[in-house]
């Protein structure tokens, strides 16, 4: 439970006290558990022996969905500890719950990009102009995490790839707002989640967490950074060679 609720985007302190309470339902009151965003360490103890596992995190993503069925299950249990079979056979069919298509995804991420262009002062022709850049992204993510590249080459490819059609259209003489598609786009790589987490870990004394995480928010935006400036350092040279 503790692994399946932090590789959905649960908050460490949600993880920490989903375990206790669970061990603490069926009779374990005698336990500590560590978690971070790629650990989780658990110690039980009964009488002078001490039982303890750790599970590597190594993939997370933010299924909210299925994050709030986990959270739902695990007060029920507390509630009424079933069996411990039943519990597992609970869990696994919150697992295999469908997802959305690929079909659907691409075009979210499309429409996202649309209308964040809009949001950010570009008109209905950067926005149009963005929906490519938004499909972009989520071919880019799909294919690096096939591959499981680390969260920075991902985001500096995507950065990158996404922000290349809108720097060629504008060298093409198209009458876009570059800007404009560029940030839009890229608010689908910015890390909001990541951020308020920081903050509420912060705010619940898991400095350890905070400082983890937010590496990986600088880092993420570092990326971010590197890809676009790539982009138009490569636009600029090709420009350079056509002429």
């Amino acid at each position: 439970m503790g692994r399946q609720l932090l590789q959905n985007g649960a908050e460490i302190y949600r993880v920490e006290e989903s375990i206790h309470h669970l061990l603490a339902a069926y009779g374990r009151t005698e336990t500590e558990v560590f978690a971070i965003p790629s650990c989780i360490i658990l110690n039980i103890q009964e009488g002078e022996r001490n039982y303890t596992k750790s599970i590597r995190i190594k993939t997370v993503s933010n299924n909210l969905r299925r994050l709030s069925n986990l959270n739902a299950l695990c007060r029920d249990i507390c509630r009424e500890p079933p069996p411990v079979e039943e519990c597992r056979r609970r869990m696994e069919q919150i697992l295999e719950e469908p997802v959305y298509s690929a079909q659907i995804g691409f075009l979210a991420y499309g429409l996202v990009a649309s209308l964040f262009t809009l949001f950010w002062g570009g008109d209905l022709l950067d926005a149009a102009a963005a929906f490519p850049c938004g499909l972009v992204v989520r071919a880019v993510l799909v294919y690096m995490r096939r591959l499981h590249a680390n969260e920075f080459f991902t985001n500096l490819a995507a950065a990158m790839l996404s922000a290349l059609e809108p720097l060629v259209l504008s060298w093409a003489g198209v009458p876009v707002n570059t800007d404009k598609m560029i940030i839009g786009t890229i608010m689908l790589l910015v890390p909001g989640i990541a951020i308020t987490n920081v903050m509420r870990d912060v705010l619940a004394g898991d400095f350890l967490t905070a400082l983890t995480r937010l590496a990986e928010v600088l880092i993420v935006g570092m990326a971010i950074t590197v890809g676009v400036a790539m982009a138009i350092t490569l636009t600029r040279f090709l420009a350079g060679w056509a002429l």
